[in-house]
C-alpha cells in the first residue's frame, strides 16, 4: 500500500501540471516535466532495489538452512562398527573414532557428537560396537566418508544391522541368550528405540536390570517398495535360525555343545530354546488389505499376501499350518508370552510421489485373537498379557519406569530364570551352556515405516 501511494505522487503532478498548461511558459513546462520525469525514475530505481534486496535475503536464508524446505538439520545415526580388535576398550575406541573424525575434510563441520554405545564380543578375535553420531550427512555420505577416512583401521561401518548384532554380555558370564529379531519391513535398531531418544531397551536398560545374559539383535531385509527379493517366509525363517547357530557355534562357550553329531545344529537350537515373547505376532494373519496394492506385481507379493487376512478375516492355509506345526512341536516344552496392543494403528498407504505414509485409517492392526493364537492350549505354556500401546508402541519404551517396561523386563526375567536344563547337552560342562530365548515383533505394517523393528517371525518360530 505505501509503494502505491508513493506511486500516485507523479500522476498527480502530472494532472496538476495539465491544469495548469495554458498559464505556464513553455519554458516552466519543461521543467515541470523534467522533474517528473525525474521522480518517476527514482521511484522505479527504489522499488527495482527493494525487490533486489528482498529475492537477496531470500536466497541467503535458504543458503544457510533458513529455509525450513530446504534445512540441512542434524540427526541421529545409530551406525554398528565391526572388525574392531577384541583387545580395544571402550574409551580406546571413542577416542579413535572421533579423533578419525577430525582428520578428514569431508567430515569437519558435517558431525556434532559422537557417543560409543556399547562394546561386544562377536568372537574370540574381534568385537561389534553401536555408536550414536549427530550429522547433517545422509547414511550413504556418511558411512562412505567414515570408510575412507578409516583406510589405517580395520573396522567396518554400516546402518542396516543385517545379521546378528551382538548388543550386550554380562562381563560375569552370560547362562542365557535373549534374541530379538524385527518383524516385516522393520529397522532392526528402530524398532526398539525409545521416542524421540536413543536409548535401546535391549542395551541399556536389561543389561542393568536381568543378570548373566547375552543380548543379540538379527536384521533382515523385507522392504516394501521397489523389492526384487522372492523370499518366503520359510526362507526368511531358514536363513535367521543358520545365521543364530553359526554365530553361537564361533562362540567358543559353545564349541563343545554344538559337537554332537546326532542331530543338525538348528535342531540342536531348538533344543536349547526356553521361551518366547511375541510381540503383535499376527498369527493369524494382518488386518490391512492396502497392503497386498502396495506390493502388487512384484517379487515379495505371495510373501505380504500370505500375512494379510481375507474378506471375512480367515488367515491364510499356510498361517493356520504354521500354526498347527508349532503346537505340535513345542506343546509342554516352552513357555510362550504373547503381548497384544490395545490402541489403533493407522494403515500404510502410497502417496502420488511414491511414498509410503500412515495416512489410512486406523484400525486394530492386530486383534487379540491373531496375536495370541499359537495353537498351545495348555495353559502354563502361554501368558497372555494387553500392553496400552498401538502396534508399532509395543516395543517402544519411555523410560525403564514405563509400566509396559516393568511388566516385559519381568517376563523376561521369569525365563530367564527359569532356563534350567531338562537334560544335559553332550559333552558340554556347566560353565558352557547356554539358553536361548527369542523375542518378536509383529512387523512395522501398522507402525512406522522406517527406517528409521525384533523378534521371530512365524516362519522362523515354525522351524525352530
Amino acid at each position: 500500500l505505501q509503494c502505491a501511494n508513493i506511486c500516485k505522487i507523479p500522476f498527480r503532478l502530472f494532472c496538476d501540471a495539465k491544469v495548469r498548461f495554458s498559464k505556464v511558459s513553455a519554458m516552466e513546462m519543461s521543467t515541470q516535466l523534467f522533474i517528473i520525469a525525474s521522480v518517476v525514475a527514482l521511484l522505479a530505481a527504489c522499488i527495482y532495489q527493494w525487490f533486489r534486496g528482498r529475492r537477496l535475503s531470500h536466497q541467503q536464508r535458504a543458503g544457510s538452512g533458513g529455509d525450513t524446505r530446504h534445512q540441512r538439520r542434524f540427526r541421529d545415526l545409530t551406525l554398528r562398527v565391526d572388525l574392531v580388535p577384541a583387545e580395544t576398550s571402550f574409551q580406546e575406541l571413542e577416542s579413535e573414532l572421533k579423533s578419525i573424525i577430525a582428520g578428514s575434510p569431508d567430515l569437519q563441520g558435517q558431525l556434532d557428537g559422537l557417543v560409543v554405545r556399547s562394546i561386544t564380543p562377536r568372537d574370540r578375535t574381534c568385537i561389534c560396537a553401536t555408536v550414536t553420531v549427530r550429522t547433517l550427512l545422509p547414511e550413504g555420505q556418511l558411512l562412505a566418508r567414515l570408510q575412507q577416512a578409516s583406510k589405517a583401521y580395520p573396522y567396518r561401518y554400516d546402518c542396516a544391522f543385517y545379521g546378528i548384532t551382538p548388543l550386550y554380555e554380562d562381563a560375569s558370564g552370560a547362562h542365557c541368550d535373549v534374541v530379538a529379531v524385527p518383524g516385516l519391513a522393520s529397522h532392526a535398531i528402530g524398532s526398539w528405540k525409545s521416542p524421540g531418544g536413543n536409548d535401546l531397551w535391549l542395551r541399556d536398560w536389561l543389561s542393568d536390570d536381568i543378570p548373566n545374559i547375552r543380548v543379540l539383535m538379527y536384521g533382515y531385509d523385507t522392504k516394501l517398495l521397489q523389492s526384487n527379493a522372492k523370499s518366503s517366509m520359510e526362507d526368511l525363517g531358514r536363513r535367521f535360525l543358520e545365521s543364530l547357530t553359526a554365530f553361537r557355534t564361533s562362540d567358543k562357550a559353545l564349541i563343545h555343545a554344538t559337537r554332537s553329531p546326532a542331530s543338525r545344529p538348528t535342531h540342536r537350537l531348538s533344543q536349547v530354546c526356553c521361551g518366547l515373547l511375541f510381540f503383535g505376532v499376527p498369527q493369524l494373519g494382518l488386518r490391512n488389505e492396502k497392503l497386498a496394492s502396495v506390493v502388487d506385481g512384484q517379487p515379495n507379493e505371495a510373501l505380504i499376501r500370505a500375512l494379510v487376512v481375507d474378506d471375512e478375516s480367515e488367515p491364510s492355509d499356510f498361517l493356520a499350518r504354521m500354526s498347527d506345526d508349532f503346537a505340535r512341536c513345542f506343546q509342554g516344552r516352552l513357555r510362550v508370552v504373547s503381548f497384544y496392543e490395545r490402541r489403533l494403528s493407522a494403515t500404510v498407504e502410497i502417496q502420488p510421489d511414491g511414498a509410503l505414509r500412515k495416512s489410512g485409517p486406523p484400525v486394530l492392526m492386530v486383534t487379540r485373537k491373531s496375536a495370541t493364537s499359537t495353537g498351545l492350549t495348555v495353559v502354563p505354556d502361554e501368558d497372555i498379557v494387553p500392553l496400552d500401546a498401538d502396534h508399532s508402541g509395543l516395543v517402544k519404551f519411555e523410560s525403564r519406569r514405563d509400566d509396559a517396561y516393568v511388566v516385559v523386563k519381568e517376563r523376561i526375567n521369569s525365563l530367564v530364570s527359569g532356563a534350567a536344563w531338562t537334560e544335559d547337552p553332550p559333552s558340554a560342562p556347566t560353565s558352557q551352556r547356554s539358553r536361548v530365548i527369542a523375542t518378536q515383533h509383529g512387523s512395522a505394517f501398522g507402525g512406522q515405516y522406517t527406517i528409521n523393528g525384533g523378534s521371530l517371525s512365524q516362519g522362523n518360530v515354525m522351524n525352530l
